[in-house]
């Protein structure tokens, strides 16, 4: 694979040096930082920014495609695998090993019995109610878009790179949300969000620039609904493996994700009941680690 080093007096600035010298979108190539800038004290001991840029032996668009329409399958499929609600006024089904009246004293509730039933009911119900969370939905604006310098810088970029997109933006309560409001067909998606997730890193880079009086700002890119959709997927996923660390009594190791997905991962798990969660390992192949309770 072709690689080339390039500098500039920030990241962003290095990062686009090199995709037109090397004519590539940012979706093409793999991005290494090998130096952060430096100011140094009074200019004197300045270092530029350098990243490593190198490009993709094989285009990701088709592989993009092929992960999007699998995860609609695998979603699909699971709503079909849900067993349907009896009908109103349909029998219950009983069960087959129900304990005896005789040997209960004539009550199913008594005992030690009765008390790991409504643990379990307690169990289900705080989870079904984790499942049951509303949809979060966000007030997105282009006019805040236009005067948010993260957003402009945004905008520019997707036109550098072919495929210019209204933006927009949206203030919560845990940070800026930029849109990119148009169907790009899974090309600023990329694998499993990596195009998507290097874009936000540049926005990120350009939203806190001189703001360390101000503090930090969260800023997250979604298109598509992708955000949406992966959060979904992992929640999902979360709480499977959850269940079965709560039924074994053995760990799960997730496979390793960039540190905004292992935030959901935790907050879908917070307060499950059984299982805790923790990370583990060195970026990139950091992970989350689903342990039972002691």
């Amino acid at each position: 694979m072709k690689s080339m080093e390039f500098s500039g007096h920030s990241l962003d600035e290095a990062i686009f040096i090199g995709l037109n010298e090397m004519g590539v979108t940012i979706d093409e190539v793999e991005i290494e930082t090998i130096q952060t800038e430096s100011k140094g004290l009074f200019g004197i001991g300045a270092k530029q920014a350098v990243v490593r840029l190198t490009k993709r032996e094989v285009p990701l668009v088709m592989e993009m495609e092929q992960v999007y329409r699998k995860e609609k399958e695998a979603s699909f499929q699971q709503r079909r695998e849900q067993p349907r609600r009896p009908r109103s006024g349909a029998p219950e089904r009983r069960e087959q090993n129900r304990y005896d009246r005789s040997d209960r004293g004539g009550q199913y509730g008594s005992g030690s019995y009765g008390n790991s039933r409504g643990e379990q009911s307690g169990a289900q119900t705080r989870d079904r109610a984790q499942e049951t969370a509303p949809e979060v939905h966000y007030d997105y604006s282009e006019d805040l878009a236009k005067n948010t310098p993260c957003a402009v810088f945004l905008s520019e970029l997707l036109t550098k790179m072919n495929t210019p997109a209204p933006v927009l933006a949206a203030d919560t309560d845990n940070g800026l949300r930029l849109c990119i409001d148009a169907e790009t067909m899974g090309l600023l998606i990329g694998r499993r969000g990596e195009t998507l997730d290097a874009m936000q890193y540049l926005v990120s880079l350009v939203a806190n620039k001189n703001r360390k009086e101000d503090g930090y700002i969260r800023v997250t890119l979604d298109t598509e609904g992708y955000r949406s959709r992966r959060e979904e997927t992992l929640k999902r996923l979360a709480r499977k493996n959850a269940t079965h660390v709560r039924q074994t009594g053995r760990p799960v190791v997730m496979e390793p994700m960039n540190p905004y997905e292992r935030r959901i991962l935790h907050s879908a798990l917070q307060g499950f009941n059984g299982v805790t969660t923790h990370s583990e390992g060195e970026e990139p192949n950091r992970h989350v680690v689903i342990t039972p309770m002691k």
